[in-house]
């Protein structure tokens, strides 16, 4: 399924809420301010401020730094079903001393404590293994640092996929870090989400604009070919059609102001199924 994020329909479904804002930097406060909810820790000398539209935190001043924004339990982040993390980010700087470590990460535990951290330097973005753990997995290529950069990171039933600006860029097996014994372990608590600096052996500065959780949208086909679904606003989902539920071709694309979605070339005869995709 990739990174689709839609439930596949004949005929009818149920429109539910399918978005959860974790974090909007253009409300004018920080992730940890009482509207945005999560927490801040720092370990060190950080700086973090409001600067042009983003949260910026900065851990240049020495490597032994940590520093961070991290939320639990702000939804039940479950795999099997599939979900999604979207996130505009720029890396500003980053250094490291070690090919395993980087300034700014990303980590994201499902339910089950299975999950990924994803670390980004300012021209490649890798995946850290769970065996041997926390040395680098997959990798790519990859300039964080020239512009701000929307990802979407899908967790499936196995795997994540990570898209940027809608291309897909990198993929892998979901990993376990439970075994991690260091005395500050977050890796065995569920539904666990961080942005920041979590080692010793790197350093850096990024912007954070915003977070939004994206769970699968359930559709609505009528009878007459309109359908419908509840979806995140100002944005294009793709539209996907189906006659075997294997082999799958674009049927169009809908956008929305608002919440509501609507693409009107469905079509039930002969029987077929659609899914929509984001972004």
């Amino acid at each position: 399924m990739g990174a689709a994020l839609g439930c596949l329909v004949a005929c009818a479904g149920m429109p539910a809420l399918q978005a959860q804002s974790l974090y909007n930097a253009g409300l004018g406060s920080l992730p940890e301010s009482p509207s945005q909810g999560w927490t801040y820790a720092v370990l060190g000398s950080a700086a973090e401020a409001l600067q042009g539209g983003a949260a910026v935190l900065n851990t240049t001043a020495t490597d032994a730094t940590q520093a961070g924004w991290e939320v639990t339990g702000a939804a039940n982040l479950n795999h099997t079903n599939g979900f999604a993390l979207t996130f505009t980010v720029q890396v500003n700087s980053e250094s490291h001393v070690s090919t395993n470590r980087a300034g700014f990460s990303v980590i994201v535990l499902c339910n089950d404590k299975q999950g990924i951290e994803l670390a980004f330097w300012t021209n490649s973005i890798f995946a850290q293994s769970d065996n041997p753990l926390f040395t680098q997995a997959e990798s790519v290529p990859f300039v964080t640092s020239t512009n701000a950069v929307t990802y979407t990171l899908s967790l499936l039933a196995t795997n994540y996929v990570l898209q940027a600006n809608g291309g897909n860029i990198l993929s892998g097996p979901l990993r376990n870090y439970s075994a991690d014994t260091a005395l500050l372990n977050p890796y065995s608590t569920p539904n666990f989400i961080f942005f920041g600096d979590d080692t010793t052996s790197a350093a850096g500065s990024f912007a954070w604009y915003n977070a939004t959780l994206l769970f699968p949208v359930k559709l609505v086909l009528t009878p007459t070919g309109l359908l419908s679904w509840t979806g995140v606003s100002n944005n294009t989902y793709r539209v996907q059609v189906s006659t075997n539920l294997i082999n799958w071709s674009a049927a169009g694309t809908a956008a929305s102001a608002n919440n509501s979605f609507q693409f009107t070339g469905a079509h039930g005869s002969p029987r077929q199924f659609y899914r929509v995709a984001f972004p």
